[in-house]
């Protein structure tokens, strides 16, 4: 399949940028969002993320389809179905989302599905767990700072699980979805393949770091006891995914370990990139 032909800017929820964004694309990656906001401003929410989640993907899926393209892929995610799990979640599983931006995102997967049923056109959801690779921000750049500075962390007796996904390994599984040129919609869970514990992804870091991490062993109950609620989910909850139907639609397999993300990773926070 040859590379990516070329990247646009433009307004979601602008017609006339829309559609010469896509004029002449075979096939469309969307992966633009308003995600999950830790120190929440808006008034409404719910109504910024409707807006730049469920309304700026339905034009871009007309603008798409309507100008010839057959194929989309979404990037949505884990939260779509909830934020918390005690076994792995297959497609199959019934979405609670508990949020805004996890609502959003479960409605914008149904609008790209009626637009789809309506256009005979061909949509891959990929509901994503945490993705890192550089540039990453959050809880995970938060903890490499942590870690990289020898601070020690009261997660040493924490064997949650949690699925992760590497940049590296995200793109490969949206190659794969557009080579295997699926019809109709599929929805896809997409992970490293490997789920970790928070006690062993900071020892990870650590030796990606080349600074071990200084892990104090301290029990979960009491870590929820002093973390806030959903700190607490974030940090010790697990939240896992089964990836196992796109590799058997696709054949896909992820090329990068985990160790080589995190590499990656390190490699980029140690250029004091912002």
């Amino acid at each position: 399949m040859p590379g990516v032909a070329r990247v646009v800017v433009a307004d979601p929820l602008n017609h006339e940028s829309l559609h010469a964004a896509v004029a002449g694309a075979h096939a469309v990656v969307h992966l633009a969002a308003r995600v999950h906001v830790m120190r929440e401003r808006a008034a409404d929410p719910l109504a910024e993320f409707r807006r730049a989640n469920v309304e700026a993907t339905r034009r871009l899926a007309e603008a798409a389809f309507g100008g010839g393209t057959t194929q989309l892929v979404f990037a949505s995610t884990v939260k779509a179905v909830g934020e918390s799990n005690a076994a792995a979640w297959t497609e199959d599983e019934p979405p609670a989302p508990v949020n805004p931006y996890g609502q959003s995102k479960l409605e914008a997967e149904h609008v790209l599905g009626d637009i789809a049923d309506r256009l005979g056109a061909a949509v891959s959801v990929l509901r994503l767990p945490l993705v890192y690779g550089p540039g990453v921000k959050g809880n995970m750049r938060r903890l490499l700072v942590l870690v990289d500075r020898g601070v020690p962390l009261p997660f040493g007796s924490v064997y949650n699980r949690r699925s992760l996904l590497y940049v590296g390994n995200l793109v490969a599984a949206v190659l794969a979805v557009l080579e295997a040129k699926l019809g109709g919609v599929e929805t896809y869970f997409v992970s490293d393949g490997r789920d970790l514990s928070l006690t062993a992804l900071l020892r990870l870091m650590g030796e990606a770091l080349g600074k071990p991490a200084r892990l104090l062993p301290i029990r979960q109950t009491l870590l929820r006891r002093l973390l806030p609620s959903a700190e607490a989910d974030r940090l010790i909850g697990s939240l896992t995914v089964d990836p196992s139907k796109l590799a058997r639609m696709t054949g896909f397999v992820p090329p990068h370990s985990v160790e080589a993300g995190l590499q990656d990773t390190a490699a980029w926070y140690r250029t004091g990139a912002p």
